[in-house]
């Protein structure tokens, strides 16, 4: 009997140990001050708004930002490859041409894919155009 006690606290042990060590993986993140970003009211007329989209890398190893997919061609984006090391920013570039959007409310998303281990992030960019 005393040989099961022992195994059974072995095998507790170790699944404790083993989901701290999955608790605390490694890798890369990625972390934006908002997922929504609001240009207010805009009109068809108006010049294209630019805006630096910045985040940080909160994780612990090197953050590359593999792409960025729009939902609108009035929107593009510019974002370079290069690696963001653990507690560094990086920025991407956005453009939003008003005279390409449809007329009323303006909602489309940014979808930021990278070596962030939280996966893919939204980003929102919301308007009304007159």
């Amino acid at each position: 009997m005393t040989a099961l006690r022992k195994l059974c606290v072995t095998l507790l042990m170790l699944c404790g140990v083993t989901t701290l060590w999955a608790q605390q993986s490694e890798g890369a993140d990625i972390e934006f001050a908002t997922s929504v970003v609001d240009l207010g009211t805009l009109s068809q007329d108006d010049e294209p708004q630019v805006l630096r989209l910045s985040y940080t890398n909160t994780g612990d190893l090197p953050l590359v930002v593999t792409e960025v997919q729009t939902s609108c061609a009035c929107t593009t984006v510019q974002c370079d490859r290069k690696k963001v090391m653990p507690g560094e920013r990086g920025s991407i570039v956005v453009t939003m041409d008003p005279a390409k959007a449809p007329d009323g409310t303006f909602y489309r998303v940014l979808k930021v894919f990278s070596t962030a281990r939280s996966g893919v992030k939204h980003i929102t960019l919301k308007a009304v155009i007159e």
